[in-house]
Formats: C-alpha cells, structure tokens, sequence
C-alpha cells in the first residue's frame, strides 16, 4: 500500500467517525456530507490501487544471461521475515511500506545455521526472505542454480505489509560429454578438501556437482554422508 492510498484511507476513516457521530445528534445533512465525503476518499484510494495494478511493468522475467541456460522451475511465493529489522536497524515493514511493487528485485542465496537460506532484496534493503522449506529444497534439487524474482503484489497494510513475488530457477545446461551416463554425481565447494553425496552437507556454500571419478583424482570422501570411498 503506498503513501498516496493510506491518506486517501486516513481521511476517509476520519470522515466517517465525524459522519456516525453527528447522525445520532441530529445533524442529518453534516452527518450524511461527511459519510458521502468518506465513501469518495475510500473510492479514491481504491482506484489508485487499481490504476497502479494496470501500470506495473508486464515485461518477461529476465531472459537467462546465455543459451546455456534454461529456466528449470517457476514459482510463487510470498516472502517470510518481513517483519524483522536489518541489520542497519532500519525495520522491512517501512521498506515495504514506501514501495509499489514496480521495483526491481535480486535473490541473494547464503547458509543459516548450516542451512541454505535465501534473501530477496531491493538494492542493498533485504525485503524478507524465501520459506526455509522452499530455499533447502531448491538447493536440493538445483545446487548450482542461480535465482532472478519479480514482484507480483506489495500485500496487506492494515497492520502488516507483505511482498507476493514469481521466483525464476535458472540452471546452466551441462554437456553430456562432462557427465558420464550413470556415473555418480557428487559435492564439492572451494572451502573443502572432501566430496559429498548432499550438497547442502557440512554447511557447504555454493556446492558444485561434478562426478565421482573426477572428485576421487582430488578430494577424499566425506565419512557423513558418503557410503563409498
């Protein structure tokens, strides 16, 4: 909800206090102009929203960087966390608050409490994050994709705004000469010397597949969650 919308509302609520006050008193023709007064604000407010709906950018997602690439998967999703304050103490509500929904919007992947986790930001402001659930199965099941967003709707506003947006997984296409048919694929990333069978073991970040017989030539395997040497 932007500014413009909550002073429509504002005035509007305003309006009909004074409006159901001055009935009871007797004051029919202030009673009903300020009822009719806030019956108009609250339309106002609404045919903004509508109006802002219509004018957001319908343009495709951005287009995957190579011909390499392929969008895997698209989903929507509504951002969790925003509610929290940043780290700069400024709280997500009042970004979301001043926005309208035409921003421009980046994921930005990382590893909580040895979990994958996800950010989705507005330049340098974290508007929320991706479910907990969604980020460890997509890292799951695309390790080395790469994320682009958009939002679909700045929610609420009463008393909470919420950020709805249409999520982009975007993997790179591997030739097949790199991957042996039916040879085992495993998990390595630059800060270990170990390979792994899950990608999101040992809190690994930005884990990369490659196959068993090129990791064995390098690293050793991880005794967690490997069953082979």
């Amino acid at each position: 909800m932007g500014k413009r919308k909550m002073i429509f509302y504002g005035v509007a609520a305003l309006f009909a206090v004074s409006g159901v006050v001055a009935l009871p008193s007797g004051n029919i023709t202030g009673g009903v102009g300020c009822l009719v007064i806030a019956a108009v604000c609250a339309f106002a407010g609404m045919k903004g929203k509508t109006e802002q709906r219509a004018d957001k950018k319908t343009a495709p997602h951005v287009a995957p960087a190579s011909a390499n690439e392929r969008i895997v998967e698209t989903i929507r999703t509504k951002l969790v966390g925003v509610t929290y304050d940043n780290e700069d103490g400024e709280n997500r509500q009042d970004i979301l608050s001043s926005m309208t929904g035409n921003e421009e919007i980046e994921v930005e992947k990382y590893i909580f409490n040895g979990e994958p986790a996800a950010y989705v930001k507005c330049g340098n402001k974290v508007l929320g994050n991706l479910a907990a659930e969604l980020a460890k199965d997509l890292a799951e099941k695309y390790p080395d994709a790469r994320y682009t967003a958009e939002i679909l709707e700045i929610s609420g506003g009463v008393h909470t705004f919420g950020c709805n947006i249409e999520l982009d997984i975007i993997v790179e296409e591997r030739k097949k000469a790199q991957q042996p048919a039916g040879e085992t694929i495993v998990y390595v990333d630059q800060s270990s010397k170990k390979y792994h069978s899950k990608p999101t073991c040992s809190g690994m970040k930005n884990a990369k597949g490659i196959p068993l017989s090129q990791a064995k030539k390098k690293y050793t395997a991880c005794k967690k969650c490997c069953k082979w040497g």
